[in-house]
């Protein structure tokens, strides 16, 4: 069990989104799309092959009820970055607190980062989002995640607003 120190940002955006309106242009192999339905095993397998390198970890420890209970419920929805049909990134968004809206998981698996698509999914996550006219959107991020995460985040129009200290317990 490997214990890591790690400063986790809070960053905001409030309405009026500052989110350009103009089309993403995708490569041609590639899909952005909701997953409504993702399966628990594709979503976990997912989640590791984004998040192991960054030490996500608090979905791992979750059983299949508790994670079920989480990316099933109707508040839930979950995009998945796809090339030539294998995902390789997604965007898990929570609307259970509109009209706040919570980025909760946002990442490409390593080998697609730096190639464009990260500014791309942002850029239609927060497009649909904004279709749904929210006051607050919120995002989080550490030390531990990509270094370009926070640079992103930034660009995209989310300011920081808090900062704290954390442990993660990374098995």
């Amino acid at each position: 069990m490997t214990r890591l120190q790690t400063i986790v940002t809070h960053l905001a955006m409030e309405a009026p989104l500052p989110v350009a309106s103009d089309n993403v242009i995708w490569p041609e192999d590639i899909r952005f799309e909701r997953e409504p339905n993702i399966s628990l095993e594709n979503y976990r397998k997912l989640y590791d092959m984004v998040g192991r390198r960054w030490h996500w970890v608090n979905r791992r420890r979750l059983d299949d009820r508790q994670l079920a209970a989480l990316i099933h419920h109707p508040a839930t929805e979950i995009f998945v970055l796809r090339r030539s049909g294998d995902a390789i990134g997604y965007v898990e968004l929570n609307f259970r607190l509109f009209p706040q809206v919570e980025i909760v998981f946002f990442g490409l698996i390593e080998s697609e980062i730096g190639n464009g698509l990260g500014p791309n999914m942002m850029k239609r996550s927060m497009q649909i989002i904004k279709e749904r006219n929210p006051k607050k959107v919120i995002i989080q991020t550490c030390t531990l995640d990509h270094p370009a995460a926070l640079k992103l985040y930034q660009r995209s129009g989310f300011a920081a607003y808090k900062r704290k200290q954390v442990e993660i317990i990374d098995d």
